[in-house]
């Protein structure tokens, strides 16, 4: 006879991850398996809070984000079925390795989940990644999944979901297995290798895009010629070059790569049929903005990188952010408040006569880098 009071709770945190070389494009789109390998670094600042509560007592799986009930049955969040029967599949597993938790079937357990975002979702902060990361990370703690178990689960919510379950520098490696099985994230180099790295997430827009991610890569997959030279010849070569730059602290060549990355996903974005245009014009006021400001210094000092969005990510090290934030400060819309948050001279910098884009900037995140997924005590 099954017990039907199995009932645990866990409560975790999990930040959003941003791609340095990219992924777009699957060659599996059910069991989402990239066309490239990818490299990502974890944002601290920006994160999904997650409550998942697991009981043998449930009649269904429930989810809820920001206070908004998901439609599970509904056909456009598919991914949550998939991933939350993925991991009763990974708990019947393990109990036939003799692995099982005490007191019901793996087909018993329904899950309630109930999570929340610091960031605006849907227009381009890898909001999913972050998401279903932090459901995969919350149950795999439940039921000790190993990370590499967790690594897969998350990837069968979301693709890039897969790289936020680790710390550091992390590839997810598309494999060779059709079924995906060597599909997963692994951490490259561990969180402790960078310490002064920093992201400053610049967001300039919080509507959702026109066109979601999922949709784009099948458009690109089926029309743009260029997407395979990239896969095959590009990508390789650049993964290898800018581990070696973060490994070595080498700024200029790691933002001269992370720039180059983000300029050819959207000159794949272009090349697809029709085309798809996930930047704004601000978004390429914030490119001039950057190498603007590298113009003016010894060498690369910052670097820019867009998702499938038109919110921008720029790294650079912690010496130089207040520095690049008055830079801004000329050039864009600014609320006085959020530049006096991180600038050391915010006093005088609306007073300096310099022309200004018509864009604005709507917040400014400074982030540490590199974190893992934590549980929240």
């Amino acid at each position: 006879m099954v017990s039907m009071d199995y009932d645990r709770t866990i409560e975790v945190e999990v930040p959003i991850n941003i791609a340095l070389i990219k992924y777009w494009g699957k060659k599996d789109e059910d069991l989402i398996i990239p066309i490239n390998n990818s490299l990502s670094l974890n944002v601290d600042a920006l994160y999904a809070r997650t409550r998942v509560r697991c009981s043998s007592s449930f009649q269904s799986d429930s989810v809820t984000i920001n206070d908004v009930e998901v439609n599970l049955e509904a056909k456009k969040n598919h991914r949550f079925r998939k991933c939350l029967n993925c991991a009763r599949a990974l708990i019947r597993q393990r109990a036939l390795t003799g692995g099982a938790q005490p007191g019901a079937t793996s087909d018993d357990y329904k899950f309630q989940i109930s999570s929340t975002t610091n960031f605006p979702v849907g227009a381009g902060l890898a909001s999913s990644a972050a998401g279903f990361a932090a459901i995969a990370f919350a149950i795999g703690s439940l039921f000790d999944f190993s990370l590499e178990d967790i690594s897969v689960l998350a990837r069968r919510g979301s693709g890039s979901a897969c790289r936020s379950v680790f710390g550091g520098l992390v590839e997810w490696e598309a494999g060779c297995d059709p079924s995906g099985a060597d599909c997963f994230a692994k951490q490259r180099l561990p969180e402790t290798t960078w310490p002064e790295l920093r992201a400053v997430v610049l967001v300039l827009d919080e509507s959702e895009k026109e066109v979601g991610s999922s949709e784009g890569m099948r458009r690109s997959v089926q029309t743009s010629e260029f997407m395979q030279y990239r896969a095959n010849v590009v990508v390789p070569e650049r993964i290898k070059r800018l581990i070696h730059a973060y490994e070595s602290q080498d700024f200029p060549e790691f933002g001269r790569i992370v720039m180059s990355d983000s300029n050819q996903l959207h000159s794949v974005c272009m090349d697809t049929f029709p085309p798809l245009k996930y930047m704004s014009e601000a978004s390429w006021q914030v490119i001039r903005a950057v190498n603007e400001f590298n113009a003016g210094s010894s060498g690369i000092r910052a670097a820019y990188t867009f998702d499938a969005g038109p919110n921008a990510c720029v790294f650079m090290e912690q010496k130089d952010v207040a520095q690049f934030i008055e830079h801004l400060n000329r050039h864009f819309v600014i609320d006085g408040e959020i530049v006096a948050r991180f600038s050391q001279a915010a006093g005088d910098l609306n007073e300096k006569a310099v022309p200004r884009a018509s864009s604005a900037i709507r917040n400014i995140i400074i982030s540490t880098v590199g974190s893992p997924p934590r549980i929240v005590e």
